[in-house]
């Protein structure tokens, strides 16, 4: 389905799949609305980069692993639920997404890989557990919107993962 411009819409997808593989839907710029399956455990890489008109995405209960540039330049995605069952979002994961104001990580999630939520310019409010044990390298930086963070005091933070003018409190 890689690049089908045309793709507005997905709604049946076979209790069979498993995984959302590398680059499945990458470039669908029409594609508004996706419905996973309960069986999907894995985002794969770039899955769903450049789909410039996904608004909203909930993820099944199921996924555990957001890959690398999952949801790369998805300018439009506003809001996305992620599972109690995300262990790791991956690196580069959101960057971009412009329209993306606020996301709620689960207590499960540990790691936030290198450049997650880079230039997520209308992010301006992100809840993260305790359970978050790494933020990776530049994971916040130029999010222009997020001008206060509580993290953790036992998380270890890569070297600008926040840009300067994001105030970093320890919980």
């Amino acid at each position: 389905m890689r690049g089908c411009k045309s793709l507005k819409s997905v709604a049946d997808l076979p209790a069979s799949v498993t995984k959302i593989g590398r680059s499945a839907f990458n470039g669908c710029t029409s594609l508004a609305s996706i419905t996973l399956p309960e069986s999907v455990t894995q985002i794969g890489e770039c899955a769903f980069a450049g789909c410039d008109s996904l608004a909203s995405i909930t993820l099944p209960a199921s996924v555990t692993q957001i890959g690398e540039y999952a949801f790369f330049a998805c300018a439009s995605l506003a809001s996305i639920t992620l599972p109690e069952s995300v262990t790791h979002i991956g690196g580069h994961a959101f960057r971009g997404c412009d329209s993306l104001a606020s996301i709620t990580l689960p207590e499960s999630v540990t790691q936030i890989g290198d450049y997650a939520f880079f230039k997520c310019k209308s992010l301006a409010s992100i809840t993260l557990p305790a359970s978050v044990t790494q933020i990776g390298e530049g994971a916040f930086r130029d999010c222009t919107s997020l001008v206060l963070i509580l993290i953790p005091s036992s998380t270890v933070v890569e070297p600008g993962a926040f840009s300067a003018h994001t105030q970093v409190t320890r919980a």
